[in-house]
C-alpha cells in the first residue's frame, strides 16, 4: 500500500511543478486575472499532498524522487515569486506617480476652494 502512496504523492508533486509552471507562463503573459483559478487548483493538489505525506509519516521508503520534484518545484516557485515582486514593484511606482499626478491635479483645479492659505507640498 505504500507504494501506491508513494507513486500518488510523486504524481502529485509533479502535477504541482506543472501547475507551478503555468502560472509562471500567466505571469510572464502578464495574464493575471487567471492566477486565481491556479492557485486554487494548487491548494488542492497542496491538501492531497498533505494527506499522502501523512499517510507516509512513519513508513521507510527511497525519497530520492520525490527530493528531485520537489527542489525543481521549489526552484519555480522562487522564480514565480521574483516575478511577481517585479510586478509589484511597478504596480507601487504607478500608483505613487498616479497619486502625484491626482493630488497636483485637485490643488489646482478651478473648484477647488482656497479655504486656508497653505501651498502644495509636492512631496505629499
Amino acid at each position: 500500500m505504500s507504494t501506491v502512496d508513494l507513486e500518488n504523492l510523486e504524481m502529485t508533486y509533479n502535477r504541482l511543478y506543472e501547475l507551478s509552471v503555468q502560472i509562471g507562463q500567466l505571469i510572464d503573459r502578464k495574464l493575471y486575472s487567471e492566477l486565481i483559478t491556479f492557485m486554487k487548483k494548487k491548494d488542492k493538489l497542496l491538501k492531497d499532498a498533505e494527506k499522502i505525506v501523512t499517510k507516509l509519516a512513519n513508513k521507510e521508503f527511497n525519497n530520492a524522487k520525490l527530493v528531485e520534484i520537489c527542489t525543481k518545484y521549489e526552484q519555480q516557485e522562487i522564480a514565480n515569486i521574483e516575478a511577481l515582486k517585479l510586478v509589484r514593484d511597478e504596480v507601487k511606482k504607478e500608483l505613487s506617480k498616479a497619486s502625484k499626478d491626482s493630488k497636483l491635479l485637485r490643488a489646482y483645479s478651478p473648484n477647488n476652494e482656497l479655504k486656508q492659505g497653505n501651498i502644495l507640498d509636492y512631496r505629499q
